[in-house]
């Protein structure tokens, strides 16, 4: 306690008074949470999940505990975080610190990255969401509403997250997200708190079912492994039917770039990136494909431009989502082959005004539609059924 009155220090002695109050609420309400269940009664046996495309982290599962292993593979390094996920009472190794002990199943979630709000909804959770990080970029109706009539919380309205509020709204576990050379301070000032902090990675799986396969770990917290098990089978049988119907169109291979230019500099996908992945899957034509890289290549506005004359689609031209903006851009976007044909995407198909995008949100959970819209683009004719979801054509 002395250590963490001392960090609270920091944010003003008119502020101590309040969290000395919530830390007291918060204590009682843990101890409250402890009595559930009993120690002398006999563990429910796991409904064990496995993890088959997702690269960024595993579950092993003993008699009395889940062990969830974080991977990092980022800042030229490879790390892995440990965490046990325990009933009540239950033996866990003395090697796993307090901090990285979390009882299940959570009833109080905190999400600070709008791409993880699909899984609540894909496991029937979403009365367990407590917080989020900021309601703009939400596009669920039910989550904004639940912001405003105060069940759910925003962490981070003014951009820092408000340890108040984190310590009042009682939190179980907060998902957070990790990305290379960012800060993690008000993370650890969570954990030091006693709110223990996942840092999911979705966004560095290069396939669409690495990363909706990220509701697993989601509910080994909840203790809803069947039904995860069950959802994403139905899933996986959705995205293959897709993926053998764009089978039948690899021998067409449209042409297509990427990006838009910034100044002089223009930015593609790299051709290790999930970007392309994206492109590979719909067997179109890219003139960077056999780049290595895993994110944006910096290129040249004439060498793209040379490209862009000939290329029969342009996808994600940045965040224009109209053609009058392009050519504002720039004049000379209208001589594209791709303009002119009226031939460019974006993922603003589901955006609200107050700064929303489903496709960072419940799209996931989709891939199967992400896939259609992906097909629907580039072989309109193997989809007539379908209508554009996430992504938009620019007019």
């Amino acid at each position: 306690m002395k250590r963490l009155n001392k960090k609270l220090m920091n944010l003003g002695g008119g502020l101590l008074f309040w969290f000395v109050i919530l830390l007291l609420f918060s204590g009682c309400s843990n101890s409250q949470k402890q009595e559930k269940g009993s120690a002398s009664e006999p563990f429910p046996p796991f409904v064990e999940t496995k993890i088959e495309h997702a690269i960024g982290f595993d579950i092993i599962y003993h008699d009395q505990w889940k062990e969830l292993l974080l991977f990092r593979h980022y800042n030229d390094f490879t790390d892995t975080i440990k965490y046990a996920l325990h009933f009540n009472g239950a033996n866990v190794p003395d090697n796993i610190d307090n901090s990285h002990r979390i009882q299940i199943p959570v009833e109080r979630v905190a999400s600070m990255s709008t791409t993880h709000l699909g899984m609540f909804s894909f496991l029937n959770a979403e009365e367990v969401l407590k917080a989020i990080e900021v309601k703009k970029y939400v596009s669920s109706e039910n989550i904004k509403k639940g912001v405003e009539a105060g069940e759910i919380a925003e962490l981070s309205p003014a951009g820092e997250i408000n340890l108040e509020v984190a310590v009042a709204t009682n939190l179980d576990v907060v998902l957070g997200v990790g990305y290379p050379n960012s800060p993690n301070d008000a993370y650890q000032n969570l954990e030091n708190l006693g709110i223990p902090v996942l840092l999911n990675a979705d966004w560095q799986e290069k396939t669409l079912l690495g990363r909706a396969e990220w509701v697993k770990l989601l509910a080994a917290l909840l203790n809803k492994e069947e039904l995860a098990n069950q959802a994403f089978r139905e899933l996986e049988i959705r995205y293959n039917d897709v993926s053998k119907r764009l089978e039948i169109a690899e021998d067409k291979s449209p042409s297509v770039i990427t990006g838009l230019a910034q100044g002089d500099v223009w930015y593609v996908a790299g051709g290790n990136s999930f970007s392309y992945y994206l492109l590979d899957l719909a067997g179109v034509k890219y003139p960077w494909a056999r780049d290595e890289s895993t994110g944006s290549v910096r290129l040249s506005f004439e060498t793209v431009y040379e490209e862009g004359l000939k290329a029969d689609y342009w996808l994600v031209p940045s965040v224009a989502k109209t053609l009058e903006e392009i050519r504002d851009a720039d004049p000379r976007y209208a001589d594209f082959k791709a303009y002119k044909s009226r031939q460019i995407f974006n993922i603003y198909g589901r955006f609200n005004e107050g700064g929303g995008n489903d496709f960072y949100e419940s799209a996931v959970m989709n891939p199967d539609i992400v896939l259609k819209d992906i097909g629907k683009i580039f072989h309109p004719e193997l989809f007539p059924e379908h209508n554009l979801y996430y992504y938009n054509q620019l007019k």
